[in-house]
């Protein structure tokens, strides 16, 4: 089965990082310079994996990382995911809290 490409996508007025396509480690490792980014600018931070087709343990522990360090400095990082998806099943094994993506997302 052919790969969809990884993307992310950054909305600065929402605080909004939505991620799509399947992630592999190398698309962690540009996760992981996207979040060290954004958890400078000390705010919290939504990310949306709801169209995130795989989710491999290296981007599980981007995100754990990252959510440490924001709650380090006082943010928050909001996980959202479509119901029944990949990334959200994942996450949810993880530990991690995730909360539905809204029908008019």
């Amino acid at each position: 089965m052919a790969r969809t490409p990884f993307t992310v996508a950054y909305d600065e007025d929402a605080g909004m990082l939505t991620l799509s396509g399947d992630l592999d480690d190398s698309g962690a490792l540009e996760l992981g310079e996207w979040l060290a980014a954004l958890t400078r600018q000390a705010r919290d931070l939504v990310m949306d994996l709801s169209s995130v087709g795989s989710l491999p343990s290296t981007a599980v522990g981007v995100i754990a990382a990252a959510r440490a360090n924001m709650r380090a400095h006082f943010n928050r990082l909001e996980l959202v995911a479509a119901q029944g998806s990949a990334a959200g099943r994942v996450l949810a094994r993880s530990g991690m809290a995730v909360q539905p993506r809204k029908p008019s997302d």
